[in-house]
């Protein structure tokens, strides 16, 4: 057991050194949590140089500490960013198209067509409609249009 002698004294710079470790890891991985755990480790880190606590005692704090700090998080991110049909869509670019008014560019045979969205074309489904008539977008799947007619006619 020659590792545990180092383990008696663990300064303040090893949960720094912790918490920068943590903080990479979190630009690296997808998501928010790596960096509860990194605050965690420095608000322990800082501790510790103020109190010399013992390895066990600085192991159940970084436990609660970062318990404590991922429920806190959690709560404020929760705060930042609202559930609402918005917030679900927002890396989902095609819903934004949902309401605007377009032109068939291929017309739609059997339920599926191509139309023109800004200077790309988007495939479509919907109701049977001769290239050059404006639709309406009323829903999206991924990179599928869902339309229907403007006005109940073709124009």
């Amino acid at each position: 057991m020659d590792w545990w002698p180092t383990l008696s004294r663990v300064a303040p710079w090893h949960w720094w050194v912790l918490g920068a470790l943590l903080l990479m890891l979190e630009v690296a991985a997808p998501g928010v949590f790596f960096v509860w755990l990194a605050l965690a480790a420095f608000a322990l880190g800082l501790l510790v140089f103020v109190l010399p606590l013992p390895v066990a005692v600085q192991l159940l704090l970084f436990a609660v500490l970062s318990v404590a700090a991922v429920v806190l998080g959690r709560r404020y991110m929760a705060r930042l960013l609202p559930d609402s049909p918005e917030a679900e869509r927002l890396n989902q670019g095609s819903h934004r198209l949902v309401g605007q008014t377009v032109v068939v560019t291929r017309a739609i045979e059997n339920g599926v067509g191509r139309v023109r969205v800004g200077d790309g074309e988007w495939r479509v489904t919907g109701p049977d409609t001769p290239e050059g008539a404006r639709v309406l977008i009323v829903a999206a799947d991924g990179a599928t249009l869902h339309v229907r007619e403007v006005n109940g006619t073709w124009t």
